[in-house]
């Protein structure tokens, strides 16, 4: 029990002079079934209904709450209020919190112990102050790589028309789609539990499909919303529920026979950031870093691999007349400006999606997971870094495109399209205070820190996020308004120095743009030089394999001119 609950008991159980049998239907909250939940060790109750429900239907002095059981207010109230905590005790005198929360309240009971994979058969139950219950049966796993190994874990569930499996079911949930499939995400790494939702939304406000005029319902993105979740009867905390990036997300064309949509995920690096292209084999749904999607009848890599070839293999003007039939220019434009936004280091190629909506049609960019943003690394570290650009090897080609109504001449104009009431900080930080005051207002940052004691709500972290924006800005503001620079460039001084993936694991690209030769300088914090490469012509790949994980300055030396920044490699 925690500290403020024993003292509480202490204080009150000898003197409770409020008896059960005192209690009167007017005196009592009855909050029906559903629309509350209790963790019994941390004595805890969430119930989610309106306080000014409550204070409508329960006029007078409130001294009990009906839930799973009797618990009496110490000490009765007049009135209450939402994300306030209240004071009760149950009939055996112990100390419980209650609040009264607008946020959706998830409830999910399962027949066994959650793991990764196979999906353990349970019972779902939502809770949006509506009227009606969301309630459905499903079976829920672990998701996600590397946050499996955070204590806090994310969740995919699935529904089902009944325990026996039999049929998936579509449930509606609020504000999105009807659909079987949804991710509930944890975003333990997070400080402020917001700048996944907060990325989506931008997102979605920043690009709409090329084809919504055949596909009105597709959507290029997710929608989120944060909610409450319990497990079993335990509070799991803050929670994104999430729709999936699929084909019916997309409105992408269904198999019929010949392959038409297609859909491949970034999982790690290699052809995601288009710095190889090695063979495929069709009997395997991973290749160089993707993973293999849809369509799920057949797998065949041949298109993907096309299209990677030709980036990394096509000499220039053969590349500047092809890609806009290959790719949406539009899409790569706006995911390049979000990228950059955000400065999402870890979706360059991985955590990304790649689409193509029909047979013969361009592919284009879906994004994905963007915790890692807005000054902060994938693992949830400080990333103070405003005044790089992040690419891949398909932007590296894309960024040395000057013609006319080209990749960079667009990527100016709608650049300052979107700084004119987009891409504001009053806007993004309205965005994201918004959100905030959701998640406080409701008390929802507080049962953070009861569910996740290492969790500590800091206001500060708005103040960080607010000044890297700024910062961010000015820079992004003079890259993407700076003239094109055509591939080939001799002048070591205007060299455009790339560094990716960033974090790093085991290898580094760099692109200079520089066909001359040029030094890769690795070193440590105390400044101890961890690896030195020489480097010839305009890309390069080094592996970085023995370099232990940690935060490094990468220097690339070319004639006079050094190019320096800070890299991450895990």
């Amino acid at each position: 029990m925690h500290r403020f609950h024993r003292h509480l008991a202490a204080l009150l159980t000898a003197g409770l002079g409020i008896a059960t049998s005192g209690v009167h239907a007017g005196d009592t909250i009855t909050v029906p079934s559903g629309r509350f939940q209790v963790d019994h060790a941390l004595h805890l109750i969430v119930a989610n209904i309106p306080a000014s429900q409550v204070n409508a239907q329960w006029p007078g002095q409130k001294i009990a709450l009906q839930a799973d059981s009797m618990y009496i207010f110490m000490p009765p109230v007049a009135t209450v209020a939402t994300g306030q905590p209240y004071n009760l005790l149950d009939g055996a005198g112990m100390a419980y919190q209650l609040y009264f929360s607008e946020l959706p309240l998830i409830g999910i009971t399962t027949e066994g112990p959650i793991v990764d994979e196979p999906q353990v058969p349970g019972h779902f139950v939502l809770s949006d102050g509506g009227a009606q219950l969301t309630q459905a049966d499903l079976g829920i796993e672990y998701r996600g790589g590397s946050s499996q190994f955070w204590p806090k874990k994310s969740f995919r569930i699935e529904f089902r028309s009944d325990t026996a499996w039999d049929e998936h079911l579509d449930v509606q949930l609020p504000g999105m789609r009807s659909d079987d499939d949804w991710n509930l995400l944890a975003a333990y790494n997070e400080p402020l539990r917001l700048r996944n939702v907060v990325c989506n939304r931008l997102w979605l406000m920043i690009h709409a499909p090329y084809y919504q005029f055949l596909e009105p319902d597709a959507v290029n993105g997710v929608r989120m919303l944060h909610a409450d979740l319990f497990i079993n009867g335990s509070y799991q905390g803050i929670y994104a529920v999430s729709e999936r990036i699929d084909r019916k997300q997309l409105k992408l064309k269904a198999y019929d026979g010949n392959i038409r949509g297609e859909l491949y995920k970034g999982n790690s690096w290699g052809a995601t950031i288009f710095s190889e292209v090695p063979p495929y084999d069709n009997d395997d749904e991973e290749w160089s870093g993707f993973e293999y999607e849809y369509p799920s009848e057949a797998t065949d890599w041949a298109n993907l691999h096309e299209f990677v070839q030709f980036v990394l293999e096509t000499p220039e003007a053969a590349f500047l007349d092809g890609y806009p039939s290959r790719f949406v220019l539009d899409n790569a434009v706006d995911y390049f400006i979000l990228l950059n936004l955000l400065r999402a280091s870890d979706n360059t190629g991985k955590n990304i999606y790649i689409a193509r909506y029909d047979s013969g049609t361009p592919y284009f960019y879906v994004p994905w997971d963007l915790d890692g943003t807005f000054g902060m690394a994938w693992d949830g570290t400080v990333a103070n870094i405003t005044d790089d650009l992040l690419m891949n090897g398909f932007y590296e080609r894309l960024i040395h495109d000057c013609r006319p109504g080209g990749f960079t001449d667009r990527l100016q104009q709608r650049w300052n399209e979107l700084r004119i009431g987009i891409i504001t900080p009053g806007n993004i930080i309205g965005m994201f205070m918004q959100e905030q005051s959701l998640l406080t207002n409701n008390g929802a940052y507080a049962r953070e820190s009861m569910a996740w004691p290492l969790f500590e709500f800091a206001p500060a972290q708005m103040t960080y996020l607010s000044n890297w924006l700024e910062a961010r800005l000015v820079y992004l503001d003079n890259r993407f308004n700076a003239p094109c620079e055509p591939s080939g460039i001799e002048d070591p001084g205007q060299a455009s120095i790339s560094i990716y993936p960033n974090p790093a694991s085991s290898r580094l690209v760099l692109l200079s743009g520089f066909s001359g030769k040029s030094m890769l300088r690795i070193t440590d914090a105390l400044g101890r030089i961890m690896l030195e490469r020489s480097l010839t012509g305009p890309r390069n790949e080094v592996d970085i394999s023995t370099i232990t994980p940690g935060w490094y300055l990468a220097t690339v030396v070319v004639a006079n001119h050094e190019f320096t920044q800070k890299l991450v490699i895990n």
